[in-house]
């Protein structure tokens, strides 16, 4: 019976697993400027973006390949009415300074980043731009 019961396990384990695995988004990026997401300021370079979870997934990991600037950030789910294919990270620019505001893995859901305390206090005095930046998607 014990045998049984462990082979029964074991088979459930494996589709759990397969599908996390599959769940898990990964974009790269080379990012030209300085930019801030949450309360963190990364420097400008090329960036992997991992989302472990369906792209739903709240807790987004930022991580320079270079340089060693990372972080780790909680989103939140952005459907774009529209089917897309796009791959790709959108920054508010306000002046010179960046702020990353949402990230696209490829279909109509992304991720929207919070908003900190400095990008509101600049939205009150000075316009907004939007920077868009095309990233691959690393399986």
């Amino acid at each position: 019976m014990t045998k049984y019961l462990l082979a029964f396990a074991m088979s459930l384990a494996l589709p759990i697993s397969s599908a996390a695995h599959a769940q898990t988004t990964h974009l790269k990026v080379t990012v030209p400027f300085e930019f801030s997401v949450g309360d963190a300021t990364l420097p400008a370079g090329v960036y992997d973006i991992q989302s472990t979870g369906p792209w739903g997934g709240k807790v987004i990991s930022i991580r320079n390949q270079t340089e060693k600037a990372a972080t780790f950030v909680l989103s939140s789910s952005y459907i774009q009415a529209k089917n897309s294919n796009r791959s790709e990270l959108v920054f508010d620019r306000y002046g010179q300074q960046y702020f990353l505001a949402e990230i696209w893995g490829g279909n109509d859901l992304g991720r929207q980043l919070p908003i900190n305390s400095r990008r509101m206090e600049l939205a009150k005095g000075q316009s907004k731009s939007e920077v868009v930046l095309t990233a691959s998607s690393n399986k």
